[in-house]
């Protein structure tokens, strides 16, 4: 899609330029230097908008087809169906047709051209002279948007790294002059005009690309402190790095396997793992440290005894294979639940900020607070399966799970995620009694459910499917599928897109 927009601000912009007070060399200098500048985006030829103010400026030149001394480029001229362009890329002309005549026209070869710094800051300087906010607002968020997303690089002058760009004088009048006649985001104009926001394509842990993007939307901002800004950025990135990770594994994975909990390798970037056997069920904990948030995600899981039977599977160290999974933060206590520890989406808080003393603390105090996960998570989803779940009405719990209680909470109790797993667990505790009939009850809302989906997921179609298809065949030996979450969601969805 051509970036029409870019085609109009260049356009209005040598406008300007043609009717500025600077001399013809400059002129001729800054409009090659917008019409190269264009070239470097998905623009169209725009040379015949505005053909006066380019011949004028030596900046095209016209050549008669009888004209040119080159034999090969007049015979491709002559012998051409249609307007278009000719010769080699670095050395491209446009053939117009004018009534009977044809007519070859290129831009002329200057020899050098305008450093890119040097170009933007003679721009922004025409429009503060000509007050002109919103060509001043579209040039600077070009400018940016070129270094954010790399169009302009160290080759064009524009250097990637903070010291690079305050070692730019024009870079730094540029600021100047943006300090001065302040910046504000424009309304309705396309991505490439419109200011970013200093979260804009921004990756946790890229200082220099945060503080980059400060030294542009942040004028104001003295050197020193930006520099200031950056070192500090960078020590906390080092703390979340190295510091933080081998805290986490000396307060909190020491305590753990005192405990009984076994570390378990794991390829995700500050993330940490732990299970526990107990009962023929395997119990996990997992811990990520979310630095962007200041908080630790800490995450409890079971893959249980009674549902690896009915899947006829031993158990696995896969997240993805859990049978219920939960934030342990609700489940460490009201009081807790209350207090400052707890923080975004019900994380530990645990911010790289803090001081050392602060981080050692806070891991301590949680490290307190995990065995009470024992009673009121894993023996509370022993007790449900052992005891409760199924005594419940199953209408009751698909309506809390689908529409919650009179609050809009899902109550602890319900355990599954999914409906379908929820009711494929009655399934095979029916089954596990002997009673086929209430089984087949069950698998008949399961098929109506199946019947009604429109659009089946990864599990739908290579899961429950088969195990319905199969249970039409006369099949009462079959393994329960997997159990439904957004773990699985997850891992099933990565697997399709490979």
């Amino acid at each position: 899609m051509s970036q029409h927009a870019i085609e109009d601000l260049v356009e209005n912009t040598i406008h300007l330029v043609d009717r500025s007070a600077l001399d013809g060399a400059r002129k001729a200098e800054m409009i090659h230097g917008l019409l190269d500048l264009q070239a470097r985006y998905d623009t169209s030829l725009t040379w015949f908008r505005l053909p006066d103010v380019l011949l004028r400026h030596g900046v095209l030149v016209r050549t008669p087809v009888e004209a040119l001394t080159d034999t090969r480029l007049r015979a491709q001229a002559l012998a051409a169906d249609a307007p278009g362009w000719l010769g080699h890329e670095d050395d491209a002309a446009y053939l117009e047709w004018e009534g009977q005549a044809r007519v070859l026209y290129r831009q002329a070869n200057t020899g050098h051209a305008l450093p890119l710094p040097t170009l933007f800051h003679a721009l922004l300087m025409l429009a503060d002279q000509a007050d002109d906010i919103d060509l001043f607002t579209d040039w600077y968020a070009l400018l940016v948007n070129g270094w954010l997303d790399d169009t302009f690089t160290a080759e064009d002058g524009i250097a990637p790294t903070l010291e690079g760009m305050l070692a730019s004088d024009d870079l730094q009048a540029i600021r100047t002059l943006a300090a001065r006649r302040g910046l504000k985001r424009r309304r309705g104009v396309p991505n490439d005009l419109a200011l970013p926001r200093l979260t804009d394509s921004i990756e946790q842990g890229e200082v220099e690309r945060s503080v980059g993007l400060r030294f542009f939307l942040e004028p104001k901002r003295k050197p020193a402190a930006l520099l200031t800004a950056r070192d500090k950025a960078r020590a906390q990135q080092a703390r979340v790095r190295e510091w933080i990770p081998a805290l986490v594994q000396q307060q909190l994975g020491s305590v753990l396997q005192a405990a009984g909990w076994s570390p378990v390798p794991t390829d995700t970037a500050f993330q940490w793992r732990w299970t526990r056997e107990r009962n023929d069920s395997r119990q996990f904990l997992w811990a990520t440290h979310e630095a962007t948030l200041g908080v630790l995600m800490v995450q409890v899981g079971v893959q249980h005894a009674q549902l690896l039977a009915w899947q006829r599977r031993a158990a696995t160290t896969q997240l993805h294979d859990l049978h219920f999974q939960d934030i342990a933060a609700g489940f460490l206590g009201q009081p807790i639940l209350d207090s400052k520890d707890i923080g975004a989406f019900g994380g530990w808080v645990l911010d790289p900020a803090d001081s050392d003393a602060q981080l050692r603390a806070a891991l301590d105090r949680l490290a307190a607070a995990l065995p009470a996960l024992d009673t009121n998570y894993f023996d509370f989803i022993a007790r449900q399966l052992s005891e409760s779940l199924f005594a419940r009405d199953v209408d009751t719990l698909l309506h809390l799970l689908e529409e919650g209680d009179d609050d809009g909470t899902i109550p602890p109790y319900v355990l599954f995620d999914s409906p379908d797993s929820l009711l494929l667990a009655f399934v095979f505790h029916h089954l596990q009694r002997g009673d086929e009939a209430a089984a087949t009850v069950i698998v008949e809302r399961l098929q109506a459910r199946h019947a009604a989906r429109g659009r089946l997921s990864p599990w739908h179609r290579d899961h429950l499917a088969p195990f319905l298809q199969q249970w039409d065949n006369g099949r009462r030996d079959l393994p329960m599928p997997p159990v439904l979450h957004a773990l699985l969601v997850g891992h099933l969805r990565a697997q399709e897109t490979g």
